[in-house]
């Protein structure tokens, strides 16, 4: 009897493994749900606006942690992103209005460079992450994270938003080295 496996889950496995990995913290960063551009109205985020400040975020922190090593060599953090949309689940609202709406937030792991502490990397990412014009000041960092992290960043709830699951991930800022060879 042959045993076939998920390939989805066999891509999962391969892109988001951290087994090569050395210490890594996992990042909740929150982003604000609308912004008044200079006297503009109000922009609200969505999907393309979080994936263009965590691009932004992870230019300044890469730069921030590897300085001009990052321009020049390419040298980069690991980091391992996936986006989600909050749900709200207040009594007030109606069974189908709940998870309808709620805030964007972005799940990340981001392995400890050699030359930092985790202390020094959470300053560094809270300084970064008040650059970003779409950065809400709710950031939890946490070091020490294990694969269990990375379980819950791959969960399901919270997906609803999206059309399928790959399209959660922030693939253009998924930076995982072993996993691309």
């Amino acid at each position: 009897m042959e045993v076939r496996s998920d390939p989805f889950e066999s891509a999962k496995s391969h892109f988001f493994d951290t087994s090569s990995w050395g210490e890594f913290c996992d990042v909740t960063l929150t982003l604000k749900q609308a912004w008044q551009p200079d006297r503009g109205g109000w922009v609200k985020i969505d999907d393309y606006r979080c994936r263009q400040a965590f691009r932004h975020f992870m230019n300044l922190l890469n730069r921030a942690v590897y300085g001009s090593a990052f321009r020049r060599h390419g040298k980069r953090l690991r980091v391992l992103p996936v986006l989600e949309k909050g749900e709200v689940r207040a009594r007030a609202l109606r069974p189908w209005e709940c998870g309808a709406s709620g805030r964007w937030h972005i799940h990340c792991a981001i392995e400890l460079p050699s030359h930092f502490d985790a202390i020094t990397l959470e300053n560094m990412i809270r300084e970064c992450w008040a650059k970003v014009e779409w950065g809400h000041g709710r950031i939890l960092v946490r070091d020490g994270a294990n694969a269990g992290w990375i379980d819950y960043m791959l969960k399901d709830r919270q997906k609803s938003e999206f059309d399928g699951f790959l399209d959660c991930i922030i693939i253009e800022s998924l930076h995982n080295p072993i996993a691309d060879a």
